[in-house]
């Protein structure tokens, strides 16, 4: 008699899983988790071809903006570019700019023409910091 509620309590436990695993395989179920959605961008063979020259460059690597600091001149363009194995974004703050989720070898490039300092994060993983500070061409930082 004992046994028979642990088999019980078994085969309740398998079906409960297996109608949760349904229930989130269908697409029409609502998304509880409040996720950025990834889509691909702008690809390295698209940036391979694109004529806007970069200024500076920000690699993604192993879960950091290398360099993490970095001072430009308004109108410059920043690329960066994702080397890691996970998807990664580009994204203000402030909301001034976002690359939407980059995928390997993916690269997005963004022209800044205000100064100011501009502090962004991955939304994906927000752990992940940088700052870009856009001088003016006399290098008076104007704060926003």
């Amino acid at each position: 008699m004992k046994y028979r509620s642990y088999i019980l309590v078994a085969v309740a436990s398998a079906v409960l899983v297996t109608l949760l695993h349904l229930y989130g395989c269908n697409p029409k179920s609502p998304q509880t988790l409040n996720q950025p959605k990834v889509t691909i961008n702008q690809s390295l063979a698209t940036e391979k071809v694109s004529t806007q020259k970069a200024n500076a460059n920000v690699k993604i690597h192993n879960f950091k903006f290398e360099p993490t600091t970095l001072k430009i001149n308004v109108g410059e363009t920043v690329k960066f570019a994702n080397s890691d194995e996970e998807p990664h974004t580009v994204t203000a703050t402030d909301g001034s700019f976002d690359s939407k989720a980059l995928d390997t070898e993916e690269a997005w490039t963004h022209t800044f023409t205000k100064s100011g300092t501009f502090p962004y994060i991955c939304a994906i993983h927000p752990f992940m910091k940088g700052t870009v500070t856009v001088t003016s061409a006399g290098g008076n930082e104007r704060k926003k």
